[in-house]
């Protein structure tokens, strides 16, 4: 039936990037116009900020289903599935009454928060199942800039979109973009195209059908524990230490949330005006570090993890010590920057280090733990913000990504590939 839609010589793992573009794109549309027209009625912030934040709430309660799925499913299949469910969602939400109608769309965001986890979960298996190893970290950060640039699109067009376009109209726009995303998850490649996808499925089904054995949980490729048997436990210790690094970007992500507003308004003593600048150069840095992050894929592995973790913080403190507005902005930009180098740096690791065995209970630890850390995150440092100022704030971040960075620092914290064949 798939090859009739699609032959199989014409899909690619290269339309991955396109396809979270795309998807990327029509959720935030929809989801900062949704967010702001909320706070406009009922003219409470919190209730818009939860509005951008309930995409993240399925996944979060829904992760042990997420972790079966893509333990036992075929990856691509996944995503036909998701975006197929947004797609529908969407265009039943379309023929709604108007009252209802802003009800209805708040429920969608939140409903399609689990498909839109689905597809970006399952797009990483896609990409490890049909890249060569060599190939993969550059893949991975293809995908990256593509869901970035998405992201990125989406919240910049959602102003003047939402100016010209009433709810309904916004709604229809992210059905059409759905309906691409849903034709582009048709042109990702199948696992039984390669030996490696075979082998990856096959361990995939074997591990969710019986326990693994606690004796074997010493050797890389079995070093599961809890993930082999369908739980989401993982006890290999580079991963684990990798995956700590990688919580400290939501940490980062988290304080970054807050110091949009607060460095402008309180260190540089600026208006709103201020604030719309300081978020708009934050937005080209974030981006411009993705990108920064593809040429320098030749050089990540040759430093050592922890140096990743660590670069961004001199740049973070000089930010605030500076006190001006110019050299501020540069300071801060460069920590987005080096923030988002680090970022790509820590996913690559995880998604090329992880065993077939261990890749669906990473995938959906990074779909859970990611969004909670970043919410943890917005509330300890907003609040420390409050009591002590940025600057304290800030200083805390650094220590904190010090101990981090020293507690995970003992034994290996890199390792090659898993070459699952």
């Amino acid at each position: 039936m798939t090859s009739t839609f699609l032959p199989a010589v014409h899909r690619s793992p290269n339309f991955t990037p396109v396809l979270l573009f795309v998807n990327a794109c029509g959720s935030f549309l929809l989801l900062v116009s949704l967010s702001t027209h909320v706070g406009s009625v009922t003219g409470s912030g919190l209730l818009a900020g939860a509005v951008l934040s309930a995409p993240w709430l399925p996944a979060l309660l829904l992760a042990h289903p997420l972790n079966s799925l893509l333990r036992r499913r075929a990856p691509e299949h996944l995503v036909r599935a998701a975006e197929a469910a947004s797609l529908v969602l969407t265009l039943a939400a379309l023929a709604v009454p108007g009252r209802a109608l802003l009800a209805v769309a708040t429920v969608l965001v939140l409903v399609r928060g689990f498909c839109e986890a689905l597809t970006r979960s399952a797009t990483s298996v896609v990409l490890r199942a049909a890249v060569a190893p060599e190939r993969l970290e550059r893949a991975n950060t293809f995908a990256e800039i593509g869901k970035l640039t998405g992201v990125s699109a989406g919240a910049a067009l959602a102003g003047p979109a939402a100016a010209v376009l009433p709810l309904r109209g916004l709604v229809a726009v992210n059905a059409a973009l759905l309906v691409l995303s849903a034709l582009l998850a048709w042109a990702l490649p199948a696992p039984a195209g390669n030996a490696r996808a075979k082998a990856d499925h096959a361990r995939n089904t074997e591990n969710t059908e019986k326990t693994a054995d606690a004796g074997d949980t010493g050797d890389a490729g079995n070093a599961v524990g809890g993930a082999a048997a369908g739980g989401l436990r993982v006890e290999d210790p580079v991963l684990r230490r990798l995956f700590a690094r990688f919580l400290l970007v939501a940490f980062w992500q988290g304080f970054h949330t807050v110091a949009v507003t607060v460095i402008p308004l309180q260190v540089l003593g600026g208006g709103t005006r201020l604030v719309g600048v300081f978020v708009a150069v934050s937005s080209v840095a974030v981006f411009a570090g993705s990108l920064a992050a593809l040429p320098a894929q030749r050089h990540l592995g040759h430093l050592p993890s922890a140096a990743w973790a660590l670069l961004p913080m001199p740049f973070l403190l000089a930010a605030l010590l500076a006190g001006r507005t110019a050299p501020t902005l540069v300071l801060y930009a460069l920590f987005l920057v080096l923030f988002e180098v680090a970022y790509v740096h820590y996913n690559n690791r995880l998604l090329a280090v992880a065993s077939a065995a261990q890749l669906p209970a990473v995938l959906t630890l990074r779909a859970t733990l990611l969004p909670l850390g970043v919410v943890v995150s917005i509330l300890a440092t907003g609040a420390l913000c409050d009591l002590a100022g940025p600057l304290p704030t800030a200083v805390a971040v650094a220590a904190v990504t010090f101990l981090v960075t020293a507690a995970t620092g003992t034994g290996q914290t890199w390792r090659s590939p898993v070459r699952d064949t």
